[in-house]
């Protein structure tokens, strides 16, 4: 009886090891770290949208800075915010994981900085022992913090997405051993 070698569309290629098989989706991974660029886009537009409302005037998330003197680790913040772009931007360039999970982690992290920031915001507006102060008497809290805060849950989702689809050095999923 002759050998009958198994047909192409049964069995792989012996020379060819299933993670050489594996075929990546590009197209995933890129539209994950776009949303998560847009995402990152929308919680730094928020900045510039009232934050606080006091007596008719409206104070911006720039203006809050100046108003209870955090210029001083502003710069901080802001290095943070252009190492997360840079993160998102690198993961949509190579669609290497690493990239995309760290981008992801780090913006979860700002996401709680962010939003311990805004419950200390909200605890120290209408009330009379403030927790920050420098804030006006009759301030309020708008709707720019949380324009903020979705951002950046946009840009955790988005990252995460993106790291699904990404490309590691090693598929911890793909061993047998």
């Amino acid at each position: 009886m002759p050998y009958t070698p198994p047909s192409p569309h049964r069995a792989p290629l012996p020379t060819r090891t299933p993670a050489r098989t594996k075929r990546i989706p590009r197209v995933r991974n890129r539209i994950g770290a776009l949303t998560a660029f847009a995402g990152l886009a929308v919680s730094l537009l928020s900045l510039f949208l009232p934050w606080l409302s006091a007596g008719g005037e409206r104070i911006s998330g720039l203006g809050i800075t100046e108003i209870i003197d955090v210029r001083s680790v502003a710069p901080v913040l802001f290095l943070g915010l252009i190492v997360l772009a840079l993160l998102v931007t690198v993961t949509a360039l190579t669609r290497l994981g690493a990239f995309a999970v760290a981008a992801a982690v780090m913006a979860v992290g700002v996401l709680a900085g962010h939003l311990a920031f805004v419950w200390t915001l909200i605890l120290s507006t209408g009330s009379t022992t403030r927790a920050l102060s420098g804030l006006p008497a009759n301030a309020t809290v708008t709707f720019g913090p949380y324009v903020a805060a979705s951002g950046f849950v946009v840009v955790a989702a988005a990252s995460a997405w993106a790291a699904r689809s990404a490309r590691y050095a090693s598929d911890p999923l793909s061993r047998r051993e």
